[in-house]
């Protein structure tokens, strides 16, 4: 129950008396509504929405219930598609937000299976339930996806969460495919371009995402460079001296099909193809390599700044072998 309330209601169970005095306080049948779910005129769920801080163009959902006697049917997740439906269709709200506990994984399921997606808050709200401290979950639900450079980095990071997955075969034929694509862009600029990153690592598992180097003159026209990419559709993601960086494959909705980082360096700063190398003629180097990615990735899995500086070390230890040994 406390799941399900809170604090809203003090004692378990429920009565009838009990909701009405609830409703008569705070459903107003006009900021905030009680919506009943039926089949054949018979009870099976319930679910309010109220407009949260006078913002009518966002409706949130709460008390979110099932009739115990009809779990198990995906009646719980057709409820709260109805009523984001309702929220989108006759209240016209172009957001729906709603709070779960993080220990209700039932709930976040049945949520993120309708769509609903995580967003990180300046203050997690949390309750003080059963002598413990609950913390919770706010997820949204948007009729219009917001642009990616709309997004928060901590969005971005929950959207795009690291994700390993087995060695794909296929890798080996996108890096190349792109390769030659970016050859075909930059053509002028005589560049050096190399598949590098994890997917060049064989037999380890990795991020589905191609990273490629590519290495240009530093007297080229970096400004060129830039729009040559972004004309083709790659997003720079950052530009700082003498390195750029672009994505391909982001979208509002996650990760497209294919996936690529692509990296714009100065010939010969090229760590990467010596880490790369290094590591494909020493396996046992890139077994320890990969137990590390899995062991940082419960901590860091939406924060990639982190899970990158995590194996900064690794690193420069590898690299350090490489050139020295």
């Amino acid at each position: 129950m406390r799941q399900w309330c809170a604090d809203r209601y003090e004692h378990y169970p429920v009565t009838p008396d009990d909701m009405n005095s609830y409703h008569k306080q705070y459903i107003d049948g006009h900021n905030s509504v009680a919506l009943t779910m039926v089949d054949d005129e018979e009870e099976i769920g319930y679910v309010t929405l109220r407009v949260p801080d006078d913002d009518l163009l966002e409706q949130r959902i709460g008390f979110v219930i099932v009739d115990d006697s009809k779990r198990g049917r995906g009646l719980g997740k057709t409820l709260v598609e109805m009523a984001v439906d309702y929220a989108f269709c006759k209240l016209d709200a172009t957001k729906v937000s709603l709070g779960v506990f993080e220990n209700n994984l039932a709930a976040i399921r049945c949520y993120e299976s309708v769509g609903f997606r995580r967003v990180v808050r300046k203050k997690t709200e949390s309750y003080e339930c059963l002598g413990e401290t609950w913390n919770c979950i706010e997820m949204e639900y948007h009729t219009v996806k917001k642009p990616l450079d709309y997004m928060t980095l901590a969005e971005l990071w929950q959207l795009f969460p690291i994700i390993l997955t087995p060695h794909q075969p296929q890798w080996k034929e996108w890096a190349e495919n792109e390769i030659q694509n970016l050859s075909r862009i930059l053509s002028t600029y005589s560049p050096i371009i190399n598949h590098i990153g994890s997917t060049a690592i064989n037999n380890i598992q990795a991020k589905p995402i191609i990273d490629i180097l590519v290495e240009i003159s530093p007297d080229s026209n970096w400004q060129g460079v830039k729009t040559e990419l972004e004309t083709a559709g790659y997003i720079c993601m950052s530009s700082d001296g003498n390195r750029m960086s672009f994505n391909k494959g982001y979208t509002p909705d996650g990760y497209a099909d294919k996936v690529f980082h692509i990296h714009i360096h100065v010939i010969g700063d090229n760590d990467e193809i010596i880490f790369r190398d290094y590591l494909n003629s020493h396996s046992e180097v890139a077994r320890e390599y990969e137990a590390l990615k899995f062991s940082l990735l419960p901590q860091f899995q939406n924060d990639r700044d982190g899970y990158t500086d995590a194996k900064t070390d690794f690193i420069k230890g590898v690299l350090y072998d490489a050139k020295n040994g």
